[in-house]
């Protein structure tokens, strides 16, 4: 069984601009996702589910390194400063 490594980088952010990043992500790149509802706490406050507009989804991608630090410079440069987002990656090994 070949084991490959690469990134998963994690978007945490706001639901209502979801489907605009999708579309701006795949032209980035990326070609596939996971997408799920979140809620929380941070240092921005509390974010919940209760109504679309205060949601929060969390949008998992796996892809090589390079696509992964193309990814966080574009969010960096065109969200972070604008919307609640929180942004991680880490090694994943993919079966």
């Amino acid at each position: 069984m070949e084991i490959k490594k690469d990134k998963a980088v994690t978007i945490i952010t706001e639901s209502l601009i979801e489907k605009k990043l999708l579309g701006e992500l795949k032209k980035l790149g990326i070609t596939g996702y996971t997408i799920e509802d979140v809620r929380g706490e941070g240092k921005k406050g509390y974010r919940d589910n209760d109504w679309d507009q205060s949601g929060n989804v969390r949008i998992q991608i796996v892809c090589d390194n390079e696509l992964a630090q193309r990814i966080i410079a574009f969010l960096r440069k065109n969200y972070y400063e604008k919307y609640a987002m929180f942004v991680f990656t880490f090694d994943a090994e993919i079966i």
